[in-house]
């Protein structure tokens, strides 16, 4: 990546600043609205990234697959 645009003014934003992101670069970084970031100070500055989604415990039970209750195989000792 490595998209450059003219500078952007940070505006305040209640007691925060903002800046709006164009919509060139948001679509080059993959961000879109309404999306949760993280947001980390560096040494160049600040950096923004999406945040991974996580999946409930419900939606991860969901999924889940028991391993069989019966030998399957060579386990069985007589």
């Amino acid at each position: 990546m490595a998209t450059q645009f003219p500078r952007q003014d940070l505006r305040r934003w209640g007691n925060s600043l903002g800046v709006r992101l164009p919509a060139a670069i948001a679509r080059e970084a993959r961000l879109h609205d309404n999306q949760t970031v993280e947001l980390k100070v560096v040494a160049e500055g600040v950096l923004i990234r999406p945040v991974q989604p996580r999946s409930s415990l419900a939606e991860r039970l969901a999924t889940y697959v028991p391993m069989p209750d019966e030998p399957t195989g060579a386990e069985v000792i007589e």
